[in-house]
């Protein structure tokens, strides 16, 4: 039942499921067991998701809409601020080496 709200809610948000699962402390194949409605996530969990997509657990197990119709959710209200084209892509490139430099220490 929540598979199908939970793949769109991350897709919209551009997250993997492996970022997803990082966030929830879960194997990547736990959220594919959620998104394909094999198993369903505990209650705590369900409100980590709800909070983290800022959504109600009754729009993700599908009791009512998920967004409500006059909240912006493009992901642009992450910010408090309008970010400029530079600062934008200077974000991303901070982010970009920042997961470089993760992944290698992991492997040292």
């Amino acid at each position: 039942m929540i598979g199908k709200r939970l793949r769109e809610l991350r897709k919209l948000r551009g997250m993997t499921q492996e970022q997803l699962a990082s966030y929830l402390k879960t194997a990547k194949s736990t959220i594919s067991q959620y998104e394909n409605n094999i198993n369903e996530p505990d209650l705590r969990t369900l409100i980590r998701i709800a909070d983290l997509f800022e959504v109600t657990i009754d729009g993700l197990v599908g009791r009512e809409p998920v967004y409500p119709a006059s909240k912006d959710r493009s992901g642009a209200g992450l910010f408090k601020e309008e970010l400029t084209e530079n600062e934008s892509n200077y974000l991303k490139e901070s982010l970009t080496m920042y997961r470089k430099w993760i992944s290698g220490s992991k492997n040292d």
